[in-house]
């Protein structure tokens, strides 16, 4: 049985649909987290959920409960899945803790993707977590999945290296992939009792759910740690500031050199801002209720930028 939510879990269910055609196993079933309302308030499916569907494969999910707030009947879901009998788990991303009478009745053969070399980055954003910290590297590891989060004894462990001008978005597709490889080539053997595992080993550090205050951009700080903060935040919740009281969105920074200035001062010419140190250079942006464009055109479409500043 797979259990995954979002985009980064879909590759993994692609592998344990390729290992199925191959009967290499049987997949019963997925879980998923419900579905939820998404553009302009239409209820949508999650990614993994319309994968499986589109496979043939059957879905698992808590169902709603009546009333304001996230609540989900989830004991009747753990019910059903207990009553399909599975002999292994498989998950990634699925964006809750499986509980130990689950985890008991498959005695403990459950396999986690995670994308981060743990015990670094245990936790809801390890991607975003990477980048912040300016991480030249990271990775993808297969762990047993346990009742403590992101705990469980090392399966396998991949380090990838962590591209600069990387988004989270786009290091997470790369991870996701490399973590569905890992998948495919270890899973038949684990399951058939042939790999050792080892405990997680070092100093575990921790990424929390990213908050989205976090993303409004201090231009007192460092011009690297600020594109950072760029890069790390996107696609979701997003990097931002403010010019005339209006949010501007944005999507992509770079870290440049120029001349003393007061912080915060804003640069028409290549849509640049005075950092604690250095300069950010605004490569893409997003005008609130407007398209993406390039910093430049946005700062060229801008009246009289004498003496302006970031935020105002």
């Amino acid at each position: 049985m797979f259990l995954g939510t979002p985009v980064f879990a879909v590759p993994s269910l692609e592998v344990l649909i390729r290992l199925r055609d191959r009967r290499a196993i049987d997949l019963i079933a997925v879980v998923t987290q419900p579905d939820r309302p998404g553009h302009r308030g239409r209820i949508s499916s999650s990614p993994v959920k319309s994968s499986a569907l589109a496979h043939g494969v059957g879905v698992v999910q808590p169902e709603p409960l009546p009333g304001n707030g996230p609540r989900w009947r989830t004991s009747a879901m753990w019910d059903a899945v207990l009553h399909l009998h599975p002999d292994a788990l498989v998950w990634a991303a699925y964006g809750g803790l499986v509980p130990k009478r689950i985890l008991d009745a498959v005695h403990g053969r459950a396999v986690n993707v995670h994308p981060s070399l743990l015990p670094r980055w245990r936790g809801a954003e390890p991607v975003a977590h990477a980048i912040l910290a300016g991480d030249r590297t990271t990775g993808v590891t297969l762990m047993e999945g346990t009742t403590e989060l992101d705990a469980g004894a090392i399966v396998v462990q991949m380090l990838v290296d962590v591209p600069e001008d990387a988004t989270t978005g786009e290091l997470e597709v790369d991870l996701a992939e490399h973590g569905a490889r890992l998948l495919e080539r270890y899973l038949p053997d684990y399951l058939a009792g042939k790999l050792r595992t080892h405990p997680q080993s070092g100093t575990v550090t921790w990424a929390p759910k990213l908050e989205p205050k976090g993303g409004e951009l201090d231009f007192s700080l460092p011009a690297e740690g600020l594109a950072r903060i760029v890069r790390a935040y996107s696609p979701e919740p997003g990097a931002h500031t403010f010019f005339h009281g209006r949010r501007i969105n944005v999507l992509r920074a770079t870290a440049v050199a120029g001349p003393n200035a007061p912080i915060g001062a804003l640069v028409k010419a290549g849509a640049t801002v005075k950092a604690g140190t250095a300069w950010l250079r605004l490569d893409e942006v997003q005008p609130a209720g407007k398209r993406a464009m390039s910093g430049a055109d946005w700062a060229r479409g801008l009246r009289d930028l004498e003496g302006a500043r970031l935020p105002s």
